[in-house]
């Protein structure tokens, strides 16, 4: 599959852990250049950056809280202003909670919670994608979680879910741009590689029963990204092995 994706340039949030690395490098492995953030920036982003870097592409790094407007509208300058253009944006901004029952949700940790991972793609979809407009190209992936589709406690089945009506709100309203936006909610990734432990472990009756692997995914999302992919858009796509159909 000829991708097209080489010397484009793909924003991708929280890019230090298992899917997100794993998908810096993928983009990195078509010849796609990338701009990279996370919360706190530091070693782990850096590691990312070093790696891909390693395949020949340009990269830029960046420590961003999506859930601050003020520093999503100034990481979005500074990628625009060192590649030009963002072609590729994946949001995979996510904050970790403990799951607790309804009663046990302060206000606080739903705020937050939301703030990250929904209102934050919100936000930086927002910085990004007028210059995909300016252009009449772009791709828009956002990762969510089978939490959407299965329900587990309510905070995280709120956020996720609500990322999956921006993805189809932002498909609706672009694509007469040639933009699209697609969702990827995995399940069953293995956790080893530095990502948070994710609910729904393989079980011998899965149809794949093993851990999927973060490579696996960011195939995926490359595969999503590409000129192929084009006529592709609003859709959620749940790399699972199986465990769940949608």
């Amino acid at each position: 599959m000829q991708t097209g994706l080489a010397g484009k340039t793909v924003l991708i949030t929280e890019a230090t852990r298992n899917l997100g690395r794993a998908t810096a490098l993928a983009f990195a492995a078509e010849g796609a250049n990338l701009a990279l953030a996370s919360l706190e920036g530091g070693e782990a982003l850096e590691k990312t950056a070093h790696e891909a870097a390693q395949l020949g592409v340009k990269t830029l790094t960046a420590a961003c809280d999506t859930g601050n407007e003020n520093q999503v509208r100034d990481l979005a300058q500074k990628v625009l202003a060192e590649f030009g253009s963002v072609d590729v944006l994946v949001n995979n901004a996510m904050l970790p909670v403990d799951s607790v029952p309804l009663g046990e949700i302060t206000f606080e940790t739903w705020r937050r919670k939301i703030n990250v991972e929904l209102r934050g793609a919100m936000v930086v979809c927002q910085a990004v994608i007028p210059s995909m407009v300016e252009r009449n190209w772009g791709r828009v992936i956002n990762f969510a979680g089978l939490s959407a589709f299965q329900g587990q406690d309510a905070i995280s089945s709120t956020a996720e879910l609500g990322i999956v009506g921006l993805t189809r709100g932002l498909a609706r309203e672009f694509g007469p741009h040639n933009i699209t936006a697609n969702c990827i909610c995995p399940g069953g990734v293995d956790p080893s590689a530095g990502a948070e432990p994710l609910s729904y472990p393989p079980d011998d009756a899965d149809p794949i029963p093993r851990w999927g692997k973060g490579e696996e995914v960011g195939f995926l999302a490359v595969s999503l990204a590409s000129e192929d992919a084009g006529y592709l858009t609003g859709q959620c796509l749940l790399p699972n092995g199986g465990k769940y159909f949608l």
